[in-house]
């Protein structure tokens, strides 16, 4: 986090998320912040996998046709060289 630019930010956490956090962090030591942005990262890397995914299937739905179109085109090609 070295060299970057931070901004705070309030939260508004429901105690019983806090006293959950508090449970299970007792071991890690990991501090409220860190927690927090940690997983704002794997919740945003998340998100954009599943954006990506849905991107890919719909290139892949649209292009479904031509692919057809494509395969039908070189089916006899397989066995041209045995």
């Amino acid at each position: 986090m070295q060299n970057s630019k931070t901004v705070r930010k309030n939260i508004i956490f429901q105690e019983k998320l806090i006293s959950r956090f508090n449970a299970v962090n007792g071991e890690s030591g990991m501090n409220f912040s860190t927690f927090v942005r940690i997983a704002m990262e794997e919740k945003i890397e998340h998100l954009e996998k599943l954006k990506l995914e849905k991107e890919l299937a719909e290139g892949y739905a649209a292009n479904a046709d031509l692919d057809r179109v494509t395969c039908d085109d070189f089916k006899f090609v397989n066995g041209e060289n045995i």
